[in-house]
């Protein structure tokens, strides 16, 4: 058999090998080298102003906190605050120079769980 007649017959794996070293790559230049990705985190929240979600520090749920949902271009996140967002100010608020940032609320109807409403009253 030619090398020209095992191509021939078997071109559907190759080509399709060929697809997946591709899409690996343009995975990785996006997710990895341009970091253009959401971000999305618990950020402060005050239940005397905002419809804060309840978390729990412990699985007996005796320690609570207030957050809401933050989502950030990453590039902006990284820009703003460095790698670690931990002690940050500038990432629990959207500046006019963020690409996109978004700052979710707990609603009726939420998929996480209890909320804590503006009278401190559980949903």
């Amino acid at each position: 058999m030619s090398l020209k007649q095992h191509l021939h017959d078997h071109i559907f794996p190759y080509v399709l090998v060929l697809f997946i070293i591709i899409a690996a790559y343009m995975s990785y230049d996006r997710f990895i080298v341009r970091g253009d990705y959401l971000v999305s985190y618990e950020g402060t929240c005050d239940p005397l102003k905002e419809n804060c979600f309840i978390g729990c520090n412990d699985d007996a749920c005796t320690d609570t906190y207030y957050y809401r949902v933050m989502e950030k271009y990453a590039p902006d996140l990284e820009a703003e605050c460095g790698k670690d967002i931990t002690d940050c100010e500038t990432a629990n608020r959207c500046l006019p120079s963020d690409t996109l940032c978004t700052i979710k609320y707990c609603t009726q109807g939420s998929d996480r769980g209890e909320c804590e409403t503006l009278s401190g009253q559980s949903n």
